[in-house]
């Protein structure tokens, strides 16, 4: 027998149903609202979506097991495309490197980060993960020991990050296509990312060896010439660019005309006491923005999307709408799951928040506090902070 679940009477249910693609300029504004809104879940999937008045008036709702959420925003979870994490760990304050950990204590530890992301409303992640240490041995076991993870406590991207491109020995194991065919063929990464974007010949060598593998390329770039931002993104073809707001306008321009997605990671920015309004000038010019928590255990410790929303609105300047799409569908999009998840629509993964907030335009005015009330993955209830009403069978 299917299994129903109908979350009834939210205040506002913020659908962000729109074409199979990441939201681009305009469209960065429209949440798709419904007032006064439900949402029907079968097998843990979005079976219905609309005014509560027609959807609980529906044969398969009468039956369901029922979430009371009058006075209260229903939205998708959070998705977070920018999750560094490696053997490392936490900067060391004393000045001295950082020692790396055993593999048991990153896995216990990664764990324990994951679900403080679920806490705060994250239900999907992209881990760019590598050892720190060099080495492709150490990056297949830290990569393997976040694959063992899998998706609990959520669903998880993987992507092997190269922080530095350097030409293999003759008699070295380090040689990227295989490297990349192995991750591929073990299913231990779905993307690669070179931290360091360098215009040479080895870097084709690399994004051509992922695109062999159908591994998606990520590139960072913190900004400078137009002109190679201009080459890099005509000859990796980037699924998501991870980016500084601090751009310039020509490379704002050439951002917004391509197909990538150019991702921001506010809490990063704040810490590193930076700003720009890269991000505004590039979703004006009709380009696709995302952002990410932008956690690195060596600078930057938040793991909440729900700081990095409300400060892209505060110190990126986008509005509450442009913050949310960009931290939901199009973070989504970044990681390559926008056609599973990141809006509640027909036969997407049921992946959703209650929030504790009357309004979706308060979530950016409540620093420091956490607004999610229940978070829902897959059509079942993994974290609940508040009374619940309703029929729970």
């Amino acid at each position: 027998m299917p299994e129903f679940l109908l979350l009834r009477g939210a205040k506002q249910l913020l659908t962000l149903r729109g074409p199979s693609a990441a939201r681009r300029g305009a469209a960065l504004h429209d949440l798709s609202i419904i007032e006064d809104g439900s949402v029907l879940i079968r097998d843990g999937l979005i079976d219905n979506v609309g005014p509560t008045r027609r959807i609980e008036n529906l044969k398969e709702a009468r039956d369901a097991a029922e979430l009371d959420v009058h006075g209260l925003v229903v939205m998708p979870g959070f998705a977070d495309p920018g999750l560094r994490l490696n053997l490392l760990g936490s900067a060391n304050t004393s000045g001295k490197p950082a020692k790396p950990r055993c593999i048991t204590s990153f896995s216990s530890e990664s764990a324990e980060l994951l679900h403080s992301c679920l806490v705060h409303g994250t239900l999907n992640v992209q881990v760019k993960a590598n050892a720190g240490v060099g080495g492709f041995r150490s990056d297949v076991s830290v990569l393997r020991q976040l694959a063992e993870l899998g998706n609990k406590p959520v669903g998880m991207v993987r992507a092997w990050r190269i922080d530095a491109l350097a030409e293999p020995a003759p008699d070295s194991a380090l040689d990227y296509a295989a490297s990349l065919q192995f991750l591929a063929r073990r299913n231990l990464a779905h993307a690669v990312e070179i931290a360091v974007a360098a215009d040479n010949g080895l870097s084709d060598r690399v994004w051509a060896a992922a695109g062999e593998k159908s591994l998606a390329v990520n590139l960072l770039w913190p900004g400078g010439s137009a002109e190679l931002l201009s080459n890099l993104l005509q000859r990796a073809s980037p699924a998501s660019v991870y980016s500084s707001s601090n751009l310039s306008a020509a490379e704002c321009q050439l951002l917004a005309e391509s197909s990538a997605l150019t991702v921001f990671s506010p809490n990063q920015e704040m810490a590193a006491e930076q700003s720009g309004d890269a991000a505004c000038r590039i979703a004006n010019a009709g380009g696709a923005i995302a952002l990410s928590s932008g956690y690195d255990p060596e600078c930057t410790r938040s793991v909440s999307m729900q700081m990095a929303l409300t400060l892209a609105v505060l110190r990126l300047g986008l509005s509450p709408e442009q913050a949310i799409s960009a931290a939901t569908i199009n973070a989504a999009y970044a990681m390559g799951i926008g056609n599973v998840t990141g809006s509640l629509e027909l036969n997407k993964r049921a992946d959703l928040l209650v929030l504790t907030v009357p309004d979706y335009r308060e979530i950016p005015c409540r620093l420091g506090m956490n607004a999610v009330g229940v978070a829902i993955r897959g059509g079942t209830i993994v974290h609940n902070s508040i009374p619940l009403k309703g029929r729970i069978n």
